[in-house]
């Protein structure tokens, strides 16, 4: 029997994933953005919890969405630019397209020229899309959900209200972002963006998850179907946690010598599959209602009384309350 011995674990955690080959699902996603840009949808908003894969979801966008051509589509991730200045953010958005568009620089203002006259980024939007010809340009905005901050004074409303505006002058724009909060608890964004078709991204179906188990090892390592079961019924089809689980079953299974995964070495790999995804586990719970902490909490701590007492969980750790 073949084993994984020598083999890079393929199983993907702490990056969002831009291998098609180690993406699965989210087919109906893709048909949703193609319909909506064929219909001439100029803002599509996608939302999800944290570690769900959005942004693996943005990534595999340019390849999964199919439509002839006719849209090209470019990536700006807001999660580090958080304290930038507006004229910053359409400075580092003008860069991004023109460096995706293979446009010269010569064309492209400074950022004091932006703090002069931010008003030259429409102006910049003619190479732009003289470039493209007949085509769209779709701009895929990650986290998003940094407008909806209070606190922040960074220009990130002025960006996006001016975004706006272009995107309805320009017949040739489009932009589709991804938050990581409820669309409810975000009502200045829902307010700037009203009517605007939107969809969550969720768990994967079990189709989906039975395949980002199965396929990166196909022919040198066998998942035993109770152990699939185990696997599936532990992360619930959660992207992240399903890749942590089996990042950790590899490592064994590549340490061990084994060429298949039985339901006992799932039992073995949990606490190291917590570790692993201990970042992602954080921005779950940093991601809950208070209400729903307090779920979790008396969850956990009913769990450590039967441990302590060597007696089973209580089916109604509620009961604590």
């Amino acid at each position: 029997m073949r084993t994984p011995r020598n083999k890079r674990n393929p199983y993907i955690i702490g990056r969002s994933i831009d291998e098609p080959e180690l993406f699965f699902g989210r087919e109906s996603l893709f048909r949703f953005i193609e319909d909506n840009l064929s219909n001439n949808q100029k803002v599509i908003l996608l939302h999800g919890q944290r570690r769900i894969g959005k942004s693996s979801v943005l990534q595999q966008i340019r390849k999964q969405v199919n439509l002839d051509n006719k849209f090209v589509f470019v990536l700006l991730d807001f999660q580090d630019k958080n304290q930038w200045s507006f004229h910053e953010i359409i400075h580092k958005l003008a860069e991004e397209i023109f460096e995706r568009l293979a446009i010269s620089t010569n064309y492209l203002a400074s950022i004091q020229d932006l703090e002069q006259d931010a008003d030259k980024f429409s102006q910049l939007l003619n190479p732009i899309f003289q470039k493209l010809g007949n085509r769209n340009l779709v701009l895929l905005l990650d986290e998003f959900d940094v407008l909806n901050n209070e606190s922040n004074d960074s220009g990130f409303e002025d960006f996006f209200r001016y975004l706006r505006q272009i995107v309805y002058q320009e017949k040739q724009l489009f932009i589709i972002p991804v938050v990581g909060r409820r669309l409810s608890d975000m009502p200045k964004l829902l307010k700037l963006f009203k009517g605007a078709p939107h969809l969550g991204i969720g768990l994967l179906d079990r189709f989906s998850t039975q395949r980002l188990i199965i396929k990166p090892v196909r022919g040198f390592l066998q998942y035993n179907d109770r152990a699939i079961n185990k696997i599936i019924r532990l992360s619930a089809g959660h992207p992240y946690f399903t890749q942590a689980i089996c990042y950790a079953l590899f490592a064994q299974a590549r340490e061990k010598e084994k060429g298949q995964i039985l339901p006992s070495d799932v039992d073995r790999v949990i606490d190291n599959a917590i570790e692993l995804s201990e970042a992602g586990l954080a921005w779950f719970r940093e991601g809950l209602l208070i209400p729903e902490r307090v779920v979790f909490l008396a969850a956990a701590v009913a769990q450590e009384k039967a441990r302590q007492k060597n007696q089973s969980p209580p089916e109604n750790p509620l009961k604590l309350l």
